[in-house]
C-alpha cells in the first residue's frame, strides 16, 4: 500500500501544529507496518511563495516530503510518478481544488477532515461514493453530515506514545499556541489571577510578528509566565507541566494536544466547545469559554493544586488518553477503511 497525503499547508519542521504531528504519526505508523507513505504539502504557511520556488524532496523524517510551492497544480504530476494506491487529501485553506485534482488523477480518493471551517473549502462538499471521508472525530463527523450531508468514518488521530511520554512531572500551567482563537487573553487573565502558579507558554502556529510582540511585551509584565518557540519535541515540555490549560474559543475539531499531554497523566482544564468535551473526557474539567475568570480559576487550582482530586484526574487523563488515541487499534480502522476504499485487502 502507498498513501499520498496531500495538503496545501506547510508540513514538519516548517509548521509544528496538529495536522501535521497527526500526518508524521500516521506516516510513521504506516511505514512501521511495512505500507509507505508519503506527503505533498505548500512551502509556505501563508502561501506567499513564489510560484517559480523549485520543488524539494525531503526524506528525514523517514518517509518522501514533497515540498512544491503549488501542491494543487502538482499533484498530478506527483500521482503519476510516485504512483499511490490512494489519495488522502487533508484539511487545508482550498480542500475543494485539492480534491477535483485528485480524482481527477483516476486514483482512489480520500478526505480527511481535521476540522470544520466552511470558509476553508474553496468550494463545496457533497456526498460521493468514489469519495471517502473521514473524520477526525465524532464532533467532526456529526458536523458535517449537518452541513453537507457527509457519511464520515471517524478516525481520530493516531498519537504514539512514545514521541510524548515522560516520566517527570513539573509544576507549571502549560497553555499552546498563544492565539486569540485558542484562548490567549483567558491565558493572561488566569497569569494575572493567579501570581502563585508558574505558567509556560509554548508557541505552535507561525505568528505574526506584530501579534508576537505585543504578546511577549504582555508576558513580560507577568513575573509568572515563561515563553518558548515552538518546538518539534514536546517531551522537555511535558517535562515542566503539572496542568495543561486549553481555554479555546474556536470549535476544536479534536484537540490533539490534550491526548500528548494525558499520555503523561497531566490534567486539562478546557473549553467546552466543539470535540473538546470528547477529547478531554473524564481526565480532566471543562469550563464554558465565557464564564467568568473566577469560574477559570477554581477550576484551573482544582486541577493543579495538589490534593485528591489532582490525583484522581491524573489517573483518569492517563486512562483517557490510551483509551481515545494512543491504541494500536487506530492504526488499524484506518488502514481498514482506505484498503477497503482502494479496493485493497
Amino acid at each position: 500500500m502507498r498513501v499520498l497525503f496531500a495538503s496545501v499547508y506547510p508540513h514538519l519542521p516548517d509548521v509544528i501544529g496538529g495536522l501535521q504531528t497527526t500526518t508524521d504519526d500516521l506516516c510513521t505508523a504506516l511505514v512501521g507496518m511495512g505500507a509507505q507513505a508519503a506527503v505533498l504539502c505548500g512551502l509556505n504557511e501563508h502561501n506567499t511563495t513564489p510560484g517559480h520556488a523549485l520543488p524539494q524532496r525531503d526524506d528525514t523524517l523517514g518517509y518522501p516530503v514533497f515540498r512544491v510551492a503549488n501542491p494543487i497544480h502538482d499533484l498530478a504530476l506527483l500521482a503519476a510518478s510516485w504512483d499511490p494506491t490512494i489519495i488522502v487529501v487533508q484539511s487545508g485553506t482550498t480542500l475543494v481544488p485539492m480534491l477535483i485534482n485528485a480524482l481527477d488523477t483516476g486514483k482512489p480518493t480520500a478526505v480527511y477532515l481535521h476540522n470544520v471551517e466552511t470558509h476553508q473549502l474553496g468550494g463545496t462538499l457533497v456526498p460521493d461514493p468514489s469519495i471517502l471521508y473521514l473524520a477526525n472525530s465524532e464532533f467532526t463527523a456529526r458536523r458535517w453530515r449537518a452541513l453537507c450531508g457527509l457519511d464520515c468514518v471517524v478516525a481520530p488521530p493516531l498519537v504514539l506514545p512514545e514521541r510524548y511520554f515522560v516520566p517527570e512531572r513539573g509544576d507549571s500551567v502549560l497553555f499552546v499556541n498563544p492565539t486569540q482563537i485558542k484562548g490567549v487573553e483567558i491565558m493572561f487573565s488566569l497569569a494575572a489571577a493567579c501570581p502563585d502558579i508558574p505558567f509556560l507558554v509554548t508557541e505552535s502556529w507561525g505568528l505574526n510578528p506584530g501579534w508576537r510582540a505585543h504578546c511577549l511585551q504582555r508576558a513580560r509584565s507577568l513575573p509568572n509566565i515563561e515563553w518558548h518557540p515552538p518546538t518539534r519535541d514536546m517531551r522537555a515540555v511535558y517535562a515542566r507541566a503539572r496542568t495543561l490549560l486549553m481555554p479555546s474559543l474556536w470549535e476544536e475539531a479534536y484537540g490533539r494536544t490534550v491526548v500528548e499531554a494525558q499520555i503523561n497523566g497531566i490534567p486539562v482544564v478546557a473549553s467546552n466547545r466543539g470535540a473538546l468535551p470528547e477529547s478531554v473526557g473524564a481526565g480532566g474539567l471543562l469550563v464554558d469559554a465565557h464564564a467568568p475568570i473566577a469560574e477559570w480559576e477554581h477550576a484551573l487550582r482544582q486541577a493543579y493544586m495538589p490534593s485528591a482530586t489532582y490525583d484522581a484526574l491524573s489517573t483518569l487523563a492517563r486512562q483517557q488518553a490510551y483509551h481515545t488515541a494512543a491504541s494500536p487499534l487506530l492504526l488499524s480502522r484506518f488502514v481498514s477503511a482506505i484498503s477497503a476504499h482502494g479496493g485493497h485487502p
